[in-house]
């Protein structure tokens, strides 16, 4: 009886982790080319999204960054050049200094809230040279806690990681809290997890796109507070004189 038990306890756990989907995240997949770009030169604090004419599938957005890891001499027709001190004194040209992330979920809703309060899935590091823009995975396949099948949204989010300057952070939110860069997309699609006997989701199809990074926007209620005690301090000194 116990061995019996036993056995079909064995069996249980390998089913529940044999359910569990699987997503490849790499970029470079087959339709599926986006790149990560320094902020924009005019408005470093609004991220620019859309696919270039280098993307897959192509498309017709221009960006005046540059690739993450790329040159100062400029990257192509609609891509401009990478800053080694660009915005916030941070060296774009080193992508070392820069990390991706993966988030997945159900909804829309709730992948936008992972994004902009949790933490990623997963994350890599950006490449350099040659690879300028892109992100690259050691371990593509991601596996979730959910069952094969299952419909997920997928956000891709990239930020400034580095120490010098100290504005770094580990995710998406904690960089913009430190005083850094990021950005991210979302797909406007879902896609079922993969894995078990057949592949790994693919991320082709889900209109993701390239982007830029951009600095962190004070919130409208603490620009509010701002003027308010603005105009506090100004009557304080006109009652004084």
């Amino acid at each position: 009886m116990k061995k019996t038990l036993i056995v079909l306890g064995i069996v249980a756990g390998a089913t529940g982790a044999f359910a569990q989907g699987q997503l490849n995240w790499e970029d470079g997949q087959a339709s599926y080319i986006i790149e990560i770009l320094s902020p924009s030169t005019a408005t470093p604090n609004t991220e620019a999204t859309g696919q270039t004419s280098f993307d897959s599938p192509s498309g017709t957005t221009a960006y005046t960054g540059g690739y993450i890891g790329g040159a100062t001499t400029g990257n192509g027709p609609g891509i401009g050049a990478t800053p080694s001190a660009g915005y916030l004194g941070i060296n774009y040209q080193n992508a070392g200094n820069f990390t991706a992330g993966l988030y997945v979920d159900t909804s829309l809703a709730a992948l936008t809230s992972d994004i902009k309060s949790g933490t990623p899935l997963a994350t890599t590091t950006l490449l350099g040279g040659g690879n300028d823009g892109f992100y690259s995975t050691t371990a593509p396949t991601y596996t979730s806690s959910l069952a094969i099948g299952t419909p997920v949204f997928v956000g891709i989010a990239a930020w400034y990681s580095g120490s010098s300057p100290a504005i770094g952070g580990s995710s998406y939110v904690s960089a913009l809290k430190a005083g850094g860069v990021a950005g991210y997309v979302e797909s406007t699609s879902t896609v079922a997890l993969g894995g078990g006997t057949g592949v790994p989701a693919a991320l082709t199809g889900l209109g993701l796109t390239s982007f830029s990074l951009a600095g962190s926007v004070p919130e409208p209620t603490t620009v509010a507070l701002g003027v308010m005690g603005a105009s506090a301090f100004l009557m304080r000194l006109r009652r004084k004189q």
